[in-house]
């Protein structure tokens, strides 16, 4: 071979290496450009979701506050519902105790002299046989006062 088709083989050879050098190179350049876009949207990713995990953080608190507020409002409710029942209990109690305590009025028809002499006759104060609440016992009185009036 001769020396001048050697260094044309060569130049050709050296033309080629440079071609693919260069091609590498803008291979390599579009890859990183690509590379910086993934990482900007890793980066936007992230901030997104630490804005998520704000969101949910707050909504977490006021979740907790909210459950904390309903407790109490059970608990209250509970205790109403306690007191209610006891009142009710109470009140089923007098009706009870009230109507053993209560004398039925006769009724057979009396004659009026008899009407006049129970009126102007010193009413007696009759006792409870049971120890009754204050409201009950007037109650009882003046259920016996209109029994006498009648």
């Amino acid at each position: 071979m001769s020396l001048p088709l050697v260094n044309l083989v060569s130049i050709v050879l050296t033309t080629v290496s440079l071609v693919v050098f260069l091609a590498a190179l803008r291979k390599a350049n579009r890859l990183n450009a690509m590379s910086r876009v993934v990482a900007h949207q890793v980066a936007s990713s992230a901030a997104n979701l630490q804005q998520a995990l704000a969101i949910l953080q707050a909504e977490r608190e006021t979740c907790r506050d909210e459950s904390v507020r309903l407790e109490a409002r059970l608990r209250d409710s509970d205790r109403v519902r306690s007191e209610i029942t006891r009142a009710i209990d109470l009140v089923e109690r007098a009706k009870s105790d009230l109507k053993d305590g209560v004398r039925t009025p006769a009724v057979s028809v009396q004659p009026s002299f008899t009407a006049a002499k129970a009126a102007s006759a010193p009413a007696q104060p009759e006792t409870p046989a049971k120890i009754l609440p204050v409201f009950v016992n007037r109650i009882v009185r003046s259920a016996d006062v209109a029994s006498v009036v009648l």
